[in-house]
């Protein structure tokens, strides 16, 4: 009989143990689907009045290119990642009329040589997690494609495979009529945006070559030929 109790008694230790580790990992999970990276806490801290000036440079660049499109055989444009992220806070911020996919919030872009990275904000009813998307961008093999390689996903710290995220970002681009789509054959590891090769502005029309893509920290460079 005592060696009955005994035994009882170490299964229940057991089973104590085992509840403890599941809890212990279950807090460790949430806390880790609670981590905001850095560099993206940094980004959101900006506010309006910062954005401003680089908003207003990133309007004078699309000004100067719309002119140099008709008197220029050569394009460059270059855009740094202090004017994406004004442009992403305040034309898709929550006072904008332009329409982020349900649940994602506040956007943001970090300019790498090597890999960019995109960070946005799922927000639920019953939760908020942080989704960083660390990619590569090149020019693709097809004229004017750029193709987007997609080398991790995390949600909070918890690297995941987010195909719902890669669907609303699908229907995003749908929606704003980017030819977006992802390449046969990676398992939507790689998207492929292709850039269109004539544009209009004033009833008048050019053909577009994109010949160069340079991605430096900070800064996205682009030179396109026009005919």
């Amino acid at each position: 009989m005592q060696r009955i109790k005994k035994r009882w008694r170490r299964i229940l230790h057991i089973l104590l143990a085992v509840s403890v580790l599941i809890l212990l990992a279950c807090l460790l999970i949430l806390w880790l689907l609670q981590t905001v990276p850095l560099n993206y806490q940094t980004a959101l801290a900006v506010e309006n009045e910062v954005h401003q000036p680089h908003l207003v440079a990133l309007q004078e660049t699309v000004d100067n290119i719309k002119d140099d499109i008709w008197h220029r055989d050569k394009l460059v444009l270059e855009v740094s990642e202090q004017q994406i992220n004004a442009w992403l806070a305040t034309e898709l911020g929550p006072q904008s009329s332009r329409a982020l996919p349900e649940g994602i919030k506040q956007p943001r872009i970090e300019l790498g040589k090597h890999q960019q990275t995109l960070y946005f904000k799922i927000e639920r009813p019953r939760f908020t997690v942080v989704i960083s998307i660390v990619v590569r961008i090149e020019l693709g093999d097809d004229p004017n494609t750029i193709e987007i390689r997609i080398v991790s996903v995390h949600a909070g710290s918890i690297p995941v495979r987010m195909k719902r995220a890669f669907d609303e970002i699908e229907s995003a681009m749908a929606r704003q009529g980017v030819d977006f789509q992802w390449k046969p054959g990676t398992n939507r590891e790689v998207a492929v945006v292709t850039i269109p090769s004539q544009v209009r502005i004033k009833n008048k029309q050019k053909n577009i070559s994109v010949s160069e893509l340079s991605i430096d920290d900070d800064v996205v460079e682009v030179t396109a030929d026009l005919d």
